[in-house]
């Protein structure tokens, strides 16, 4: 019976990957939930299925038969047990018993799939560059489970309603934009860098100090030299959703559900691409987590470059590996090998790890200084965090010391005049416990920093106290390095124009947002002034309560209906010919 089940789910697992390019994911349960009859005329139709299905029980009956060999072999070395001598016996069963805990072994070691940090699952699986090799070397049966579990947890996204649109967009602020029309953008478009670094939180930003604790290593000068954002937030609270929040204006992750496949319109990916950019997607990790690599690629990603790949350009980054990938260093060589061989404009997105658990410092990399004090050991959550609290530190310094040396090459190359690079963090440092008191905005908060070469650079201006988010980067790059061109936003705006707008200055996460006057929580009624300007980036906060008016209390979950609008809207229209509302 296992034979013809191992057989069947290897023949369906092939035909799949033939007709949709993918191993077996969740458009296999379309099967139950589409036209299951019309489903089973095309698979009557057009594939061998009497073929497969004969093809699985003669496998069935085969490993019957090579079991019964087996068993018939086993009875007759029983029967002749007492003919054979006695230490010959003992050296057969000694033999026999080492042989089945070795087979224990191996049986764990392939149930787990790996021999790393953890055990094998959909984010890991990936063993070549070649996707076609990852697809069908797949356990068919695993992939299966591993599509029962995303199919489990698919958000629902429903189609949205244009009069609900509407009324959003008059209340809050319209989806669609337009860069102002640039005779020097369209003569010289630059190139563009946007580095989404892990867990390069505020939270623990703020210890840093010189020469006791130094957490941005040679990041500093360029924090010194150019424009750096600190009352800034995350768009989410976790790595994929902070991603999708950045690229996407989602607030729902859909790289592992039913709209995995949907083309989204205004994505940046798209949007640079039409304009005549290579696109580019590098990352210290695995394409395979969370199925980004794929996803990418159908929104417009022209090449994708993971840990593999980097392995393969950089053999000595092998000697660092772990389970989430490679030192981010190899990333932004090869990020610098592209734009110093670039023929045409290049968009590249980078997705740092380094700076995750399991905390592993590339062995080449000579810390700076890091001292714990006592205020940063009462940060610490648990025991266990204290006591990785000096490595998480360090990995941090490396994070930001080994970007800090990707931008001392651009600046030291023809690079520096024509490259605009942005740069920011996912979510804040998890090992790091949050005072309900100071800590309302702090908790959420990511820096923002941006190199804008000179020519680039004259109509704008900078004011560091500038309030924003994850939903202020894109605009701000397209109006910096695109002319006359169309794109979506959910309350984002130019943070460096020359005269900011006032509804849209404000920051928003998924579970607070903040403006010039206070900390508005997302499910309470009241806001909170800020504390102390002096300390923290200016993001500590008090427990003084804001009264707030109706339109300020709902602004929290008018946002986030928008946000959920925007996208359903995409997933179902992706024709950008038409408009989300008549604005």
């Amino acid at each position: 019976m296992l034979g013809f089940i191992f057989m069947v789910a290897a023949i369906v697992n092939f035909y799949y990957f033939r007709t949709y390019g993918n191993k077996i994911d969740i458009f296999i349960f379309g099967l139950k939930d589409d036209d299951t009859l019309a489903i089973f005329e095309i698979l009557w139709r057009d594939y061998p299925l009497i073929l497969g299905i004969i093809s699985a029980i003669a496998y069935g009956i085969f490993t019957l038969f090579l079991y019964n060999i087996s068993h018939q072999f086993f009875s007759i070395f029983t029967t002749l047990q007492p003919f054979l001598p006695h230490f010959r016996l003992r050296a057969k069963s000694a033999i026999t018993l080492i042989s089945q805990f070795l087979c224990i072994i191996l049986l764990i070691i392939g149930a787990r799939g790996s021999l790393g940090t953890y055990p094998l699952k959909e984010d890991n699986y990936r063993i070549s560059t070649l996707p076609i090799f990852n697809h069908l070397a797949t356990n068919p049966l695993l992939a299966l489970d591993w599509a029962y579990s995303n199919y489990k947890a698919d958000a629902h996204i429903s189609p949205p309603s244009a009069q609900r649109g509407e009324a959003l967009q008059e209340a809050l602020f319209p989806l669609l934009r337009q860069s102002p029309y640039s005779m020097f953008l369209k003569d010289n478009p630059p190139h563009i860098v946007v580095n989404l670094m892990e867990s390069f939180g505020s939270n623990m930003l703020i210890y840093d100090e010189l020469p006791h604790n130094d957490l941005l290593g040679a990041l500093r000068k360029h924090f010194d030299e150019d424009f750096v954002f600190f009352r800034f937030l995350s768009g989410a609270n976790g790595t994929l959703a902070s991603f999708f929040m950045l690229f996407f204006d989602s607030p729902t992750p859909l790289s592992r559900g039913s709209a995995k496949t949907t083309s989204l319109p205004y994505n940046p990916f798209a949007i640079y691409a039409n304009a005549g950019y290579e696109v580019i997607y590098i990352t210290s990790g695995y394409e395979s987590w969370q199925n980004t690599g794929d996803y990418m690629r159908i929104q417009g990603v022209g090449h994708i470059y993971d840990a593999l790949h980097l392995m393969e350009r950089f053999p000595q980054s092998k000697k660092d590996k772990n389970a989430y990938g490679i030192p981010d260093e190899y990333a932004y060589k090869l990020a610098f090998e592209i734009l110093s061989n670039a023929q045409k404009p290049t968009f590249i997105a980078i997705l740092t790890t380094s700076n995750h658990p399991p905390y592993h410092l590339p062995h080449t990399y000579a810390p700076k200084p890091i001292t714990l004090s006592e205020a940063i050991k009462a940060k610490a959550k648990n025991n266990e965090a204290k006591q990785k609290l000096q490595t998480s530190m360090t990995l941090y310094q490396y994070a930001n010391n080994a970007f800090g040396e990707f931008l001392d090459r651009i600046k030291d190359s023809a690079l520096k005049s024509k490259t605009i690079i942005a740069a920011t963090g996912d979510h804040y440092v998890r090992d790091f416990s949050s005072n309900p008191s100071t800590d309302k905005a702090i908790a959420y908060a990511v820096p923002f920093y941006i190199y804008v070469p000179q020519d680039y650079a004259k109509a704008i201006h900078y004011d560091s106290t500038r309030i924003g988010s994850h939903k202020d980067i894109f605009p701000t790059l397209y109006e910096l390095s695109l002319s006359h061109t169309q794109y979506m936003s959910v309350g984002g705006r130019n943070i460096l124009a020359t005269q900011d707008k006032a509804p849209y200055a404000f920051g928003y996460n998924q579970a607070a947002w903040i403006d010039k006057k206070g900390i508005y929580p997302i499910n309470e009624a009241v806001g909170y002034m800020w504390g102390d300007s002096q300390k923290g980036f200016g993001l500590l906060s008090s427990d003084t309560q804001i009264a707030l008016s109706p339109q300020k209390k709902a602004f929290g979950s008018s946002l986030n209906e928008l946000f959920a609008y925007a996208i359903a809207w995409r997933i179902f229209n992706p024709n950008p010919q038409e408009q989300p509302s008549s604005h």
